[in-house]
């Protein structure tokens, strides 16, 4: 009777046990696709790639498929393998790998469905994306031209030394320090601004602090030798008016 009892819990551990091949919740293989050049949009794939899969700490290799068949197998983390588009037929693919635990147990990856496509196709889907892209950045630089001008910076808006966090630029026409105001187009090599002083409109970079010391200085020389003429013509239409006012009297 012992011996029928242990029969049964015996038969009855091999019905219960899962296989050890089986994926467990924490176990879970990931593959991710980088682009190295080429085309990536929508899942559709042109040029070089690099598939690479993460898994847990014990994961020893990865075996990729294509298609189900045969792709290419790694054992080393982070399991990355490089593969040309142009070397497969054109078309929809289905990724797919399997993970090697270091107890020799198997995981399994979710497919990953990508189309490839040729080099003029992605040319022509990449020219479609950057058309529209190009034409809403000139729409910015307009509407941002327009703006600075209505808003009329010239230079009874300036003031000496304070050029916001766009920083400061000195004038190509008339050598004198203003402010980059931060909704001016950005064209790479420096903003599209108008001086306050001069009027002159230019693409500016953001000027070094020496740059700016000095067209500070001459800001301020120039705003002395102004205020010397103003004084000297108000001087001199003094004098004239009194000589006028004398010959009227003598007359």
């Amino acid at each position: 009777m012992r011996k029928v009892k242990i029969l049964l819990f015996v038969l009855l551990a091999s019905v219960l046990t899962i296989p050890a091949y089986g994926q467990d919740g924490n176990d879970q293989l990931t593959i991710r696709l980088r682009r190295d050049f080429g085309y990536r949009a929508a899942g559709r794939i042109q040029g070089r790639f690099t598939i690479s899969a993460e898994g847990p700490q014990d994961l020893e290799r990865v075996k990729y498929l294509l298609d189900g068949e045969f792709f290419a197998e790694v054992s080393q983390a982070p399991f990355k393998y490089s593969f040309s588009t142009s070397d497969y037929a054109l078309g929809a693919h289905t990724f797919s790998a399997i993970g090697t635990m270091a107890s020799g147990a198997e995981i399994f990856a979710e497919e990953v469905r990508l189309e490839f496509v040729s080099a003029e196709e992605s040319w022509q889907q990449a020219a479609n994306l950057t058309v529209p892209l190009i034409a809403g950045i000139v729409v910015l630089m307009v509407l941002g031209t327009l703006l600075l001008t209505l808003m009329g910076r010239r230079s009874g808006s300036f003031k000496l030394g304070n050029y916001g966090s766009a920083g400061g630029a000195v004038c190509q026409r008339c050598g004198f320090p203003y402010p980059r105001h931060f909704l001016s187009p950005n064209l790479l090599v420096g903003k599209l601004e108008m001086c306050p002083h001069c009027g002159k409109w230019a693409i500016v970079p953001r000027a070094s602090r020496t740059a700016l010391d000095e067209a500070e200085t001459r800001f301020r020389a120039d705003a002395e030798i102004g205020l010397l003429e103003q004084e000297s013509e108000g001087g001199e239409a003094q004098e004239q008016h009194k000589l006028d006012e004398t010959r009227y009297f003598d007359s």
